[in-house]
This record gives structure tokens, sequence and C-alpha cells, in this order.
């Protein structure tokens, strides 16, 4: 089944090859018998009266009619040497014609023209097994076999899951799906498309950010022709879009050296370039930025590049299934220099802890000495209400101090879970106590410290 649509222009009629070959054959067959009889008229031959020869007049004894003598006169050799220049024109027409398409489709030798020169003259394929077209081998295979490099008639065979796009003149002709068929005279194959999907990769892209900073990523994308609509079926296992195909098989750029760069090669040329104008419009702060709330700015930039490469590729008849960024790579000095950032972050942060830690313990160092303060004061002068109501002047002295050295040990023993106090120091405010609640307080400081 082959599909044929014009595509804006409109295929060439074909004659068929029996059609061409029927006709050349009548006009040459009426060209011989003019031209022989045109040598007989020349001649002038008359062999009416003219015997046979004996062997002949010895099988024919009667007289030949008029209409077999006129046959006669047609094969005398003095007619028949007038075929000699015909003869010697044609076999010099023929290798002048081998010669001729020799130079002017490039071919490796003379009998390889000759054998192209047959098939066109024949106008049908000769037989023998069909050509085998292969998407991956087809520029490669072109170079070894005449019916790739010039075209038709011939026999060739599409594999599955390929679709062939031949041409006629320079201009379209049809599409011709897996199978087998015969190419027409000057049938040339210009493209084979492979339908299924297609897997490419590129590694080490360079990409400069919006603050002039280099970096490299790795993009992998998967493709395929723009489908049918049709369903996939048994008998059509890839639906076919004629447009996609046409589309697809003239997307065609040539590159340094004459490379051309098919269909297969844009899909990742295509998104290459959108994302080189994407990253162009970050600072590299902002693509390395990591946030918990929103989306993470590398998935941000993989669906607006999966965005844009699916709206340039779909004129072309690619369908873009699906589109993977990955692996950012940093220069050396960049990754230096990003460590010894995060390292003063992080340097930066533990200071401020400790800093923060070390105001709070002051803070309550200032809070324990005020309560202290507060309670010594709130101690004396309960001592001095108590000394003043029992009328006891003579003993205020020894409350008062007691007051004191009480409350100077409470504000000791606060302090102490706080900052580093002399354990002596509880000792000797414990024993003073002592003393003055009994009575018995030495003036001797160094007997008190013994005490």
């Amino acid at each position: 089944m082959t599909f044929n649509r014009s595509f804006n222009q409109h295929p060439p009629r074909v004659q068929t090859s029996g059609q061409q070959t029927g006709w050349l054959r009548l006009v040459f067959l009426l060209m011989l018998i003019a031209y022989w009889v045109f040598a007989w008229y020349m001649e002038r031959i008359n062999l009416s009266n003219v015997p046979l020869p004996n062997l002949i007049g010895a099988v024919i004894p009667f007289p030949l009619p008029s209409s077999l003598t006129f046959l006669r006169e047609l094969f005398h050799w003095r007619v028949l040497r007038h075929f000699l220049p015909v003869i010697v024109g044609a076999w010099l027409a023929y290798e002048a014609a081998a010669s001729l398409v020799k130079a002017l489709y490039d071919l490796p030798d003379k009998p390889g023209a000759k054998r192209l020169l047959s098939r066109l003259i024949r106008a049908q394929a000769p037989a023998g097994t069909p050509l085998p077209i292969q998407n991956a081998t087809l520029e490669d295979v072109r170079g070894r076999h005449v019916l790739l490099r010039v075209g038709g008639p011939g026999i060739v065979r599409i594999n599955r899951g390929d679709v062939a796009v031949t041409e006629l003149n320079g201009r379209f002709h049809r599409i011709l799906p897996a199978g087998m068929y015969n190419l027409h005279r000057f049938e040339y194959i210009h493209a084979v498309l492979n339908l299924q999907p297609q897997e490419r990769f590129a590694t080490n892209i360079p990409l400069v950010t919006r603050d002039g900073i280099q970096f490299s990523v790795d993009i992998h994308v998967l493709f395929q022709i723009k489908p049918g609509p049709e369903p996939v079926t048994a008998t059509r296992e890839f639906p076919m879009d004629e447009d996609a195909i046409h589309a697809a098989a003239y997307a065609q750029t040539v590159v340094a050296e004459n490379k051309v760069q098919t269909w297969e090669s844009i899909p990742l040329g295509k998104a290459r370039g959108i994302l080189t104008g994407i990253i162009a419009g970050y600072p590299l702060d902002e693509i390395l930025a990591h946030s918990s709330s929103a989306a993470e700015p590398l998935q941000v930039i993989q669906a607006e590049l999966l965005r844009k490469t699916r709206a340039a590729l779909r004129p072309l008849g690619i369908q873009l299934i699906s589109l993977h960024v990955g692996r950012l790579v940093l220069p050396e000095a960049v990754t230096e220099q990003y460590i010894k950032y995060w390292q003063s972050q992080s340097d930066a942060y533990i200071r401020l802890s400790v800093a923060d830690g070390e105001a709070t313990a002051l803070e309550e160092i200032e809070i324990a000495r005020a309560e202290a303060e507060v309670t010594m004061i709130q101690a004396i002068l309960e001592g001095v209400q108590r000394a003043k109501y029992g009328n006891n002047t003579a003993s205020m002295r020894e409350i008062v101090a007691l007051r004191m050295i009480e409350a100077l040990e409470k504000m000791a023993r606060q302090s102490q879970s706080l900052q580093g106090v002399p354990p002596q120091l509880l000792t000797q405010l414990s024993n003073i106590r002592h003393q003055l609640g009994t009575g018995q307080l030495s003036s001797d400081p160094a007997e008190q410290d013994n005490t």
C-alpha cells in the first residue's frame, strides 16, 4: 500500500514501462522498414528475370511470385550492405551513451554503466533479489548501488518500522511503508525514516549564566515522528502521519564539511540551543538554590525547556516524548569558591549560636545577681525589724551581720550554677553564719579559716 499526496505540488504522471517500451519498439521498427525500403530503392535491383541459384532452383522448380521476388531483392547483398553503417553507428552510440552515463553519474566502471543503461532502455527492473534498504545504512549503501545513486527501475524492500520517501525529477513522488516495491524509472529514494521512538543524549554541554559563570550539563531526549490518528493493529504497527513524514524527510541542514544534518539530530540541537538561552537568564545562585516551599530551579528550567522544544519541533513533524537535564558540573574554581562560601556561612552560624548562648548565660548571671542583692536587702531589713520589735539594741549588730551572711551564702549558691565559685568561700560563709548563730564569732580571720 502506498500513499500519494501532493504536498503543495502534484506528482508527475508516470506511464507504465510496458507502454513506453511498446511505443519505442514500434517507432524503431517503422524506421528500420523505411530505411530498408529506401536502400532497395537506391540500388534499383530487379531480380524478376534472374533465375534462382542452382541449389534453390532444384528445390523450387517453378517461378517465384512477384511478392517473393521483392523479398529476394530486399535481402540482396547490395541492399544489406547499407546496414553496416547502421550497425556500427548503433554500437558506437551505445558505447558513447555508456561512457556518458558513467561520467554523468560518477559510476565506478563501464560495465555498471552498461547495466544501468540497459535497465533504462528496457524500463523494467531486472529479475533477482530486491535490494534491502535500512535507515541506518542508507547513505553508506548509496555509494555502492546504482539503484540508490541514480534511481529506478529496480526492486527495493523497506524493512519493518521504516518508511521511504521517493522523488521523481527532483520533486516529491510518494511514500513507501514497509514492504517490497518496484521503483519507476529515475524514481530516487530521498530518505528512509524510522517510525520507532529514537533516543539521543549529549554530555558536557557548555552553558553560561547571567553572571558570566560557565558550567556544563547532560541532556537526554526521547522522540519520534508524529504518529497518525489510526489505532495500532496487527497489520498496522506504526500508524503514519503523511504530513509529519514529509516534513521530517525534508528537515535537513547542511553543516560543516558538507555533512547533512537529518531529522534525527534536530531535537537534540534544538534542545541545546533553547537551554542555552534559558540559562543565560538565570544567575548561578538561583540555579543552585534549594527551597522546600517551591519547585527546584532545575525542575522549573527543565519544564520550560520541554515546553519550548516541543513547540519548536511540532512544525517539523517530530513529537518530543521526554526530555531530561542532569549532572550539573561546575568548574573546579567555582566549586572551591562555593565550598568556601558554604564554610563561611556555617562558621558564621556557629559563631552566632555561641554568641547567643553566651549572651543568655550573662543575662542569667545578671538576673541571679540582682535576685541575690534583693534577697540580701530583704534579709537585712527582716533582721532589723526583728531586733527593733524585740527591744534588743545590743544584739542588732549580730542579727544584721547574721542576715547579711545568710544572704551572701544564698547568693553564692545561686551563682555557683552559672559561674564558678571557690569552694572555700562557701565553707567560710557557712562557718561565720554558724558562729553568729551561737554567739561564738571570733575576731581573728585566721582563726575563722582554721575553724
